[in-house]
């Protein structure tokens, strides 16, 4: 097998935030921070605020498009979450134009959190929400569509992330992994859009990430062999799809018991699973490749020009066999037994 070692970190060099990007992102909280502890409006029912998602978690890849703020309150679950919404809104509209700010399902988007960089693309989405037990971590949210506020536990999802990373090889490259496979799936998407239509991507990349902790296998010691058997493992699974008809539910890693809410729809999952099973056709060759251009030249089916092109030299493998820590309380299911070599990955994405 080639590691082809360079190579993955010239990808993963490639997907990083730009530095100015992630001190955007940094920065982009301070002002409603600041400003919703002491106004009187609002700070006499703000009780903290922090920030989750991607950015958060390290797993953001590329431009980071939005920043999460979570705002936690003092309002209780009898409050009607549309007038929670609107207190917050009316707040932000005191440092911020009306024209800025947008009402999404459970939050407010703040479209330009910043007035000294009017190029800037960030944006700030800011949700209230509600400690259901103290300050234990998990929250209620609003949800304007179902007019009610549902759970959440976004610091488990910070925490389990954290944990996973810490159980991989230098306690860093459960986080690698999953940037990499975000990148494959956003790299995949574009290249099957039909020219000049710009459809939403499905799956998320939070929905890719969560499916990296649920079907990640931390004992593999390279990148080659952590992304083919995360590609076995997860098709294991999601290939019942096309016998049953039933998608696949992914474990929430932050509240035991309840699993990852998607947008997807049959048609949206045939493409993805078609997708994984060539990409895994793909993470196979490129894995018994018997050079190390053949094994570079079957992943950049995967990752495309961003997988930069060996010239047949050696590569150093750079990653030895990650410590285990067992008993971590995560909340994934066992992961699943697959063959060394299934068969039956030879079809290719349907009506593509």
């Amino acid at each position: 097998m080639h590691s082809l070692g360079s190579q993955f970190e010239s990808l993963r060099s490639a997907i990083e935030p730009s530095q100015m990007r992630k001190q955007q992102a940094k920065k982009a909280d301070d002002p409603v921070r600041e400003h919703l502890e002491t106004d009187e409006s609002f700070a006499e029912y703000h009780e903290n605020t922090f920030l989750y998602g991607s950015y958060k978690r390290r797993t953001a890849i590329c431009d980071i498009k939005d920043v999460d703020l979570i705002v936690v309150t003092n309002f209780t679950t009898e409050d009607d979450p549309n007038d929670v919404l609107a207190t917050l809104r009316d707040s932000l509209l005191e440092i911020y134009d009306n024209a800025d700010l947008a009402d999404q399902r459970r939050s407010i988007r703040v479209d330009r959190p910043f007035d000294d960089d009017t190029n800037s693309e960030l944006t700030l989405d800011v949700v209230p929400a509600i400690y259901q037990s103290g300050d234990s971590g998990l929250l209620w949210v609003p949800d304007r569509e179902k007019q009610q506020w549902v759970k959440s536990h976004p610091q488990g999802h910070i925490d389990c992330t954290s944990a996973l990373n810490a159980d991989s090889y230098q306690g860093k490259t459960f986080v690698r992994l999953t940037k990499m496979m975000k990148w494959w799936w956003q790299y995949q998407w574009e290249r099957l859009q039909p020219s000049g239509e710009n459809h939403k991507r499905k799956p998320k990349g939070f929905w890719i990430e969560v499916m990296c902790g649920q079907y990640a296998d931390l004992d593999k010691e390279s990148y080659p062999e952590q992304i083919l058997a995360l590609l076995e493992n997860a098709f294991a699974d999601f290939s019942d799809y096309r016998e049953t008809g039933e998608m696949p539910e992914l474990a929430d890693p932050g509240m035991p018991g309840k699993t990852i809410k998607t947008s997807m729809d049959d048609d949206d999952f045939s493409v993805f699973l078609d997708v994984m099973e060539t990409s895994l056709e793909d993470a196979r060759a490129a894995v018994e490749a018997e050079t190390e251009l053949g094994a570079a030249r079957s992943w950049r089916k995967l990752f495309g020009d961003k997988f930069p092109l060996t010239d047949g030299g050696s590569a150093k493998a750079n990653l030895l066999r990650p410590p285990v820590v067992p008993g971590r309380g995560l909340t994934f299911p066992p992961r699943p037994i697959v063959p060394d070599k299934p068969e039956g990955f030879a079809r290719a994405v349907r009506g593509l």
